[in-house]
């Protein structure tokens, strides 16, 4: 590998995030990607991990219109 590559070309975030270079655009993208993947299902777990259990709609408070959407699942 030659000493000067794309990868440290130069450095810094502003040239990471500038860049026309479409070797490093193709890596943030994979790192983008990949990061909100893992957002997503941690998001997709804790949705999950609330639906287990039940409960009094999203609270234990008791809804103050009859117009509520809990009063629906009563």
């Amino acid at each position: 590998m030659p000493r000067e590559h794309y990868l440290n070309a130069t450095y810094g975030i502003r040239s990471w995030l500038l860049t026309t270079d479409h070797k490093r655009i193709a890596l943030l993208y994979l790192v983008s990607v990949t990061f909100f993947f893992f957002i997503g299902g941690a998001f997709a777990t804790m949705i999950r991990i609330h639906l287990l259990t039940p409960s009094d709609c999203w609270s234990r408070r008791k809804p103050t219109t009859s117009c509520s959407p809990c009063t629906a699942w009563r």
